[in-house]
């Protein structure tokens, strides 16, 4: 049986395309079962997980392992139990790593314990969300002004309740855990739910982590990390529970740019009313998260972050359950989750390069068109070309193509424009977008007397 045609791919068969306005945004149709899975996030059970990350009292990395009901090994063991408890399709498990003592942050040898929910998927290529779910407190008499400073790190068991950061991030990635189990929906991608331990220590646990993905080769093709997503009120008094920053690394075209720009674009489709404010640098100024150790290995990853910070309550006895928005918090977790699962349910990104590795972007017979080429994405029903002026960040123009492996844009300059093409599902799901970069001149020297 031949697979359904979505609708929209159906229109324009032809290879010879015109120009078009630029497109609404979410230009897709919604899909029924990711509105669904959208709407299921309940804002009552992101509350309920931060009251109970709170009364751990403290998840620093190097805090008891022998409580049952304080620590870090009070904590995750409560998290490991939570997931395997959400679905019975999650592959639930402790990613654990022995390290010695080292630098000034880690003052013994300890165990780190990441907690990871996985969902298989009918291909083995990854997507992850993520946070972190360990906490730092800086001594009592230490300023605030400062997000850095301050810190004594022998205080390994001070109260450090950790609610926004990353409480937030964890129960966000616990509650999509949840709801993607629980949904009934088979993914074409494999689905990571995974929380961090040692990031306020140097992002040891996702570092750890991402290097042994790079050893082994997983094809991650998007990390979302969420770490200090549950604020609404920033700390000069400012609020804002309408938009949440997403940072990522560039250049402009690269792979982490095009998972910032699909976020935003599936939001607009499935959360219209909440704004996705892309914001290009990898992370805040001078600061760093656990997506930060996946592009490090070569793996496209962003970050979420509140639109508003509270500085005074980061890494203090203040981060409490008064600083977050539960409310604000189920409006992130359902940004994760219309990108999580648009991604997830569509086919693999195509490639755009030829065997030598070179982008498939010509002139045409003519000298004068954009001729844009592609190979085949598994699953795929069709695909959908966008480009847009050299000098402007997002795509401006998009048009679908069907189900071919060449498009050719009359009288689009190469040379003044950027082009992409993404896979569409059956259903109209939509893959990252595959872009047309410019690959670097090789330095060559001249030979003088």
């Amino acid at each position: 049986m031949m697979a359904r045609v979505p609708r929209r791919l159906a229109v324009v068969p032809m290879l010879l395309l015109g120009l078009v306005a630029p497109p609404r945004a979410g230009a897709a149709e919604p899909d029924p079962r990711v509105a669904r899975l959208v709407d299921s996030v309940s804002e009552e059970r992101l509350a309920q997980v931060l009251r109970r990350l709170a009364g751990f009292e403290t998840r620093h990395t190097l805090s008891a392992t022998d409580s049952p009901t304080r620590g870090i090994g009070a904590a995750r063991q409560w998290i490991l139990e939570e997931m395997r408890g959400s679905s019975p399709r999650l592959q639930v498990s402790f990613d654990s790593y022995s390290i010695p003592r080292q630098g000034e942050r880690i003052t013994r040898d300890t165990e780190i314990r990441n907690v990871a929910a996985v969902l298989p998927g009918r291909s083995p290529r990854r997507l992850y969300v993520s946070g972190h779910y360990d906490s730092l407190a800086r001594a009592p008499s230490a300023s605030a002004t400062s997000p850095g400073g301050g810190f004594d790190w022998n205080l390994t068991d001070n109260p450090a309740p950790g609610v926004n950061d990353d409480g937030s991030g964890t129960a966000l990635v616990m509650e999509l855990a949840r709801v993607f189990g629980q949904s009934g929906i088979e993914f074409d991608a494999t689905l990571v739910f995974i929380v961090f331990a040692g990031e306020e220590q140097g992002l040891v646990g996702s570092k750890l982590h991402a290097q042994r993905a790079a050893a082994e080769k997983l094809p991650i093709e998007a990390v979302l990390n969420n770490d200090i997503v549950g604020g609404a009120t920033g700390g000069n008094g400012t609020a804002d529970t309408r938009s949440v920053r997403v940072f990522s690394e560039g250049p402009e075209d690269s792979p982490s740019r095009q998972v910032a720009r699909a976020i935003r674009r599936q939001a607009a489709l499935y959360v219209p009313s909440h704004e996705v404010r892309l914001i290009a640098r990898h992370d805040r100024f001078g600061r760093g998260g656990d997506h930060t150790s996946f592009n490090q290995h070569g793996f496209p990853g962003v970050r979420f972050t509140e639109s508003k910070e509270d500085y005074a309550r980061q890494h203090t006895v203040e981060d409490t359950l008064e600083g977050v928005s539960p409310a604000y918090l189920a409006r992130n977790a359902r940004v994760n989750a219309a990108a999580l699962a648009v991604l997830g349910l569509a086919p693999p990104a195509p490639s755009v390069l030829d065997p030598q590795g070179r982008p498939q972007l010509g002139r045409g017979s003519s000298g004068y068109d954009a001729v844009l080429r592609w190979s085949p994405s598994p699953g795929a029903a069709g695909y959908r070309v966008f480009w847009r002026d050299a000098w402007t960040p997002d795509w401006q123009r998009e048009r679908d193509v069907g189900n071919v492996g060449e498009a050719v844009l009359p009288g689009v300059s190469i040379d003044d424009h950027v082009f992409g093409v993404a896979a569409v599902g059956p259903s109209g799901e939509e893959s990252l977008v595959s872009a047309y970069v410019n690959p670097p001149r090789p330095i060559t020297e001249i030979k003088t007397n």
